[in-house]
This record gives C-alpha cells, sequence and structure tokens, in this order.
C-alpha cells in the first residue's frame, strides 16, 4: 500500500487476487551442495486513484521495481471521478468488486449500488460473449491454412490476437470487464483469478513454452522489427496448437458460465 500510495495519490485499493510462487535453486560443485529459495507474489487490485494513470504499464512496472522484484501486481485503474459515474449508472464489475471484503484501503466512503440482474443484463453479455470468441475463431482459421507462403512472426501474430480475444470473452463472461489495454500477458493473468482453462497458454517449465510463451507476448515488436530467421517454425506450431487448445477449452467453460450467469438473471 505504502509504494502504490508513492506513486500516485489513492483514494481507495481492493483486492482481486493474489498468488504466490517459489522457486528453488540447486547449486553443485566440487562436491559442494548449495540451495536457493526465491518467492514472489503475483496480485491483482483494482486501484481508484484521485488523478488518470495514463500508463498502466509504467505503473505497475514501478511497484515491481520498488518492491525488489518480488511482488508483481496486475492493475486495474480508475479515477474518483470515472467510479463515481459509474456506479450513478450501474457497472456489474465494479459491483462485484467494490465490496467490504475486497477493500484494503479507502479514504472515504463511496456509494455501492450492487450487481443488477435482468434478462437484459444477459442479453448484452451473452451477445459480447459471442462476438468476442467469433473474433477469435476467426484468427484461429487464419492460423489452420496451409499456404506455399510462410512467415512465423506474422503466425504468431495471429495466435496473440486469437488468445487475446479468448481472455477478452473470458474477462467478459466472468466479469463483465474491457480491459482498456490489450496486452497478452496482462489479460492473461487477469484471467488467471477465475479460468482454469487459462492454465493451458500460461508458460511450463520447458525452455520451448517459455519461449513460445515469451515470442507470443511480443509478436507484434518481433513482426515489426526481428528478421525473419528469428522464430522457428516449431514455435509457430506450439503458438498454434496453444490457440487452438486453448479456444476449444474456453468453449466449453464458457458455456459453463452463461448457464449459471442464466439462473442469476432469471432466465
Amino acid at each position: 500500500i505504502t509504494v502504490i500510495k508513492s506513486i500516485t495519490d489513492v483514494h481507495s485499493m481492493y483486492w482481486i487476487g493474489i498468488r504466490t510462487n517459489e522457486h528453488k535453486t540447486y547449486y553443485y560443485f566440487n562436491d559442494m551442495k548449495n540451495t536457493t529459495k526465491n518467492k514472489n507474489w503475483e496480485i491483482t487490485l483494482l486501484i481508484v486513484s484521485k488523478s488518470y494513470i495514463n500508463d498502466p504499464k509504467d505503473f505497475m512496472g514501478k511497484v515491481f521495481t520498488k518492491m525488489k522484484q518480488q511482488v508483481k501486481l496486475f492493475s486495474i485503474h480508475y479515477t474518483l471521478n470515472e467510479i463515481k459515474n459509474r456506479l450513478t449508472e450501474g457497472d456489474n464489475f465494479l459491483g462485484l468488486v467494490l465490496n467490504e471484503n475486497n477493500r484494503i484501503f479507502q479514504e472515504s466512503p463511496l456509494f455501492l449500488t450492487g450487481y443488477n440482474s435482468h434478462p437484459v443484463m444477459y442479453q448484452r453479455i451473452q451477445e459480447r460473449w459471442k462476438s468476442r470468441m467469433s473474433k477469435a475463431e476467426y484468427f484461429n482459421s487464419k492460423l489452420d491454412v496451409s499456404e506455399d507462403t510462410y512467415s512465423e512472426p506474422a503466425k504468431l501474430l495471429l495466435a496473440n490476437q486469437a488468445i487475446s480475444q479468448t481472455c477478452a470473452a473470458l474477462l467478459w463472461v466472468y466479469w463483465e470487464y474491457k480491459p482498456p489495454v490489450f496486452d497478452l500477458d496482462y489479460m492473461i493473468h487477469l484471467c488467471q483469478n477465475f479460468s482454469k482453462s487459462i492454465k493451458i497458454v500460461l508458460p511450463k517449465h520447458s525452455f520451448r513454452s517459455q519461449r513460445v510463451y515469451n515470442l507470443l507476448c511480443h509478436a507484434q515488436y518481433n513482426l515489426n522489427y526481428k528478421s525473419l530467421h528469428h522464430i522457428a517454425i516449431e514455435d509457430g506450431y506450439y503458438a498454434s496448437d496453444l490457440a487452438f487448445k486453448f479456444l476449444k477449452a474456453v468453449r466449453v467453460e464458457g458455456k459453463k458460465r452463461l448457464t449459471e450467469l442464466a439462473k442469476t438473471h432469471n432466465i
């Protein structure tokens, strides 16, 4: 809290999720054994500030640096005026997050409206879900085309877009939230708070998995600035397979979630 308040003038903060990761390193040399343990945290917060955060990614980077790279923040930002306007109009995402159980700091109370359930709201969720999934399916279909001319950087960008749109579909069907910035790593970690399917695209321990995840997250940059030979054909196949498997799993997960929402909205 102190670190965040040192960067911006905060009105209130709310927990969304927290995860801990522990890594062990073993070193053997001349019959000597050395073991080191590193523990870090990934925290998702909603932050209400008095002024606009122009670059959320830069903000999260500053927190990461100030916390000696032990805490990685994934933050959702609103100004106090934005919050007041949205609560007046009605916002189901804020209705879910802004509650006493999640609150970790508050300067003054907010007028909370709660969750708005109605058949019209369900229809809106369903329509936006279908729209995002349709876009994801389009990008996936382009990955499945066999052509004489190929470009692995372009294939990685298509996979990036397919996974991004699938994440956007998940964020809407669970939270009714649309991220202001479509950064893949950011969206994947937001989805990690509620989705089981997201494990498919999260990096595993293998070198290939870590490499492809990095390539996916920097797909636009790699397409514009890296050489054609920077990305191997195997990387493209691996990324395409992730996008296909992820979309397939999310179709099932989303259908189940929509069934739950239908009951909530009295359908």
